[in-house]
This record gives C-alpha cells, structure tokens and sequence, in this order.
C-alpha cells in the first residue's frame, strides 16, 4: 500500500522525469555528436528521444501490469523469489552506479572551471550532503522541489540565446555532410546523456490516475527534455566551427564566457550554477531509485535508512573516477547497464507478462 504522503500528481510525475533526464551530458554532448553527426548533430539529439519514448511505452506497460508496485515487488512476482531478488539486486548497483558516475563527472567540470584548488573529496562531500538533505524526504516533497528546480531549465535556455547574436548558418550545411548512417550512431550517443526515465520503474505506483494520464505525463516530460537538448545542441553547431568544435569539450560554457555584461562579467557561471542545481536533483533521482530498494530489502521499506551508506558507496566511486580508466570503465558499464536493465529486461518481462496471463484466461 503506498502511503498518501507519498502519493504525487500526474504534473510532478512529468517534472521528475525531467529533471532524472537532465544530467553532465548536456555540457559535453554538442562535442560528441558533433565529431559524429556533424551539422546533423540536433537531429541525433531529437532520433534518440525519439528511441526513449518507445521504451517509455514498454516501461509504463511493464508497471500497469502491476500499478500498486515499483520494480522491487513486482520482479519476484514475475521471475520468482530467488531470481526476482537477484535481479532487484542488480538494478540497486546499476542505479548506484549510474549516481556514482553523474558524481564523478560533476566534480570534474566543477574542478575545471569553478574550484581549481579545491580538493575532489571536498567537492563530493558538499555534493553529497546537499543530495542527502533531500533524498531522505519521502517522493512528495522530491517531486515539489523538482517541479521549483525545472524552472532554470528556462533561464538556462535564456542564456543560451545570448548566443545567437555570433551564429552561422553555413556551420551545419550541408545538414546530412556525414550521411543518415552517422546521423542515427550520433542518436546511439545522444541516448546517454537522455538517461533517467527509468525513474518510472520506481515512481509509477506513486503516481495517481490512470495509467493513460501516467504514460501522457512521461511522454511530455521526456519531449521536454529532448527538445531542450536538441536546442542546446543545435546553439553550439551554429556558433562554433567544425574546427573550433572538436577542440573544446564543453561547448555551451564556452560559448557563454564570451559574453559579459556591465554587472555581469562571467554569464557562464551563472549558466554553470543554474547546471550545479539541475544535476543536483538527477542525482537524487538515481540515489531515490536505489535507495528504495535497498530500504526494501534491509529497512522495512524506509528507504531514508539506507541514504547514508549508499552515500558512502557513491563517495567511494567517486573517487575512485579520478582514474580516467576508471572512468571509461564505468561509461562501458553504464552502457552495458542500459541496455540490459532498461531496454532488454522490461521488454523481456513485459512479453512474459502477457504470456502468462494469456494462458490463464
């Protein structure tokens, strides 16, 4: 039974998945695609969104088979006890993960271009602490201070027109320069930056309404978050050369360093701080995520227990990240991850779901 303090709106639904897609991605990601997709690149960007919304559909069809459940109840239901446990196991470490990497990657661009001299195990204990402040509160109070945080979503977008004052069309002709082929590997690359929707496999018993209105509000809050990317992406190609473009591995900071103003000399941190809170409540998403289950199976289901030690999990990988190899490691596995436990698995259990019901009836 989920408890009514827990209970959320359709509305705050579509701002969690908003703010669990929004991630260290977007500073980096115009590079990316760029080197791949060239002038294509906001094309990549809107086909992987595209991608994300089928497997929206497969997710929310998956948990409407099971509307009072998060993934931890009903995966022993499905595959039985012992390899349901195994697997709830296996998608806590895949969400750990995923928050570890965010963590990691976030004190790297924070190191860079804000605190230089600042110790990493400071920056991530500060990032912890103010992550843990809010993961323990129950889904309620995390989903109104995302509905508050995804209105700098606007101010970043904002910001980023200052730039089309410096844009050149001619940059991203011919648009199709690499070819349809490169266009749909640069969407295999945009898809990552796009992750977090699978926060539905967690929230969607919270969620009140039909399960129509619940797929309506995951849809509209992943629309969102890929045109805002694509808008993102699409500013970059227009401002930087192809040149300029493969020689700096955060373009919109970049782009917004070259602006001042008589009372603002550096646009690109304010840009930088708006970022800091966005990626601020992501992490919480995947710290919500895996701390739910692991609440589950140690806590009674409180999952607030069990924020401490999976700070302390995250801290370590953190860390552990300052290897680039490690690192690498990481972005492998979390592609791995992706694949298997929010593409692979949901699609697999849904299809034996309806098997299974079919022969009952």
């Amino acid at each position: 039974m989920i408890p009514e303090k827990s209970r959320i709106s359709q509305g705050q639904f579509m701002f969690i998945v908003v703010q669990s897609q929004v991630g260290v991605g977007i500073l980096s990601l115009p590079n990316k695609v760029q080197a791949i997709a060239k002038g294509g690149g906001w094309i990549s960007v809107l086909i992987a969104g595209l991608a994300i919304q089928v497997i929206i559909l497969i997710l929310c069809a998956l948990c409407k088979q099971f509307p009072s459940d998060t993934i931890y109840s009903f995966l022993p239901k499905i595959t039985g006890k012992f390899l349901g446990n195994l697997l709830c196991f296996a998608y806590i470490s895949y969400f750990l993960l995923s928050a570890g990497t965010v963590l990691a990657k976030f004190a790297d661009v924070v190191e860079r271009w804000v605190l230089q001299g600042t110790p990493r195990w400071a920056l991530l204990i500060l990032s912890l602490l103010t992550c843990m402040y809010l993961a323990i509160e129950n889904l309620r109070v995390i989903a109104r201070l995302f509905v508050i945080s995804s209105l700098t979503i606007i101010v970043m977008v904002v910001l980023s027109l200052m730039g089309y004052v410096n844009v050149n069309f001619s940059y991203i002709f011919p648009i199709t320069e690499a070819g349809w082929g490169k266009i749909v590997k640069g969407a295999s690359e945009s898809l990552f930056p796009l992750v977090g929707y699978e926060i539905i496999l967690v929230t969607y018993p919270f969620v009140e309404g039909k399960s129509g209105g619940k797929l309506k509000a995951a849809s509209l809050g992943n629309m969102l978050i890929t045109l805002f990317y694509a808008f993102e992406v699409f500013t970059c190609l227009l401002i930087f050369s192809p040149a300029v473009m493969s020689e700096i591995s955060e373009p919109l900071l970049y782009m917004l360093k070259g602006f001042s103003f008589q009372l603002i000399q550096r646009i690109d941190l304010i840009f930088l701080s708006l970022w800091v809170f966005v990626v601020s409540t992501a992490m919480v998403s995947w710290i919500y995520m895996a701390t739910v289950g692991l609440g589950r199976f140690f806590h009674r289901g409180e999952h607030k227990k069990a924020v401490p030690y999976a700070m302390f999990i995250l801290f370590i990988l953190a860390m552990m990240a300052q290897d680039p190899s490690i690192s690498d490691f990481y972005d492998r596995m979390l592609k791995i991850g992706h694949y298997t436990f929010v593409v692979g698995l949901p699609l697999i259990l849904l299809c034996f779901t309806y098997l299974i019901r079919k022969r009952r009836t």
